[in-house]
């Protein structure tokens, strides 16, 4: 997997945060944190792309709970693929 394939990963069905934060904003703040290497810079970007996306998707409209539940849902998503894509570099070749 590269980061293209990570970001397509995470992005794919997320129809309603692409469409209120608008996909470039989400493909460049996903594609950062797929390239970044370090565990907890990774976390502490992921943690500020979760609080926007909860803001954004408030400000749509949603209600707190629906946009925590949604915001939460595209967050594991980023962890999952982050894990795939650098638990590669981990492995001696």
């Amino acid at each position: 997997m590269n980061v293209e394939e990570a970001v397509s990963a995470v992005t794919e069905g997320a129809d309603k945060l692409l469409s209120c934060l608008g996909r470039p904003f989400v493909a460049y703040h996903v594609t950062r944190i797929m390239r970044e290497s370090d565990v907890e810079h990774a976390h502490e970007m992921q943690q500020e792309f979760l609080e926007r996306n909860v803001e954004a998707l408030v400000l749509e409209g949603l209600e707190n709970g629906a946009a925590e539940r949604v915001a939460w849902l595209l967050d594991q998503r980023v962890e999952t693929t982050w894990q795939r894509l650098h638990s590669v570099d981990s492995v001696p070749h």
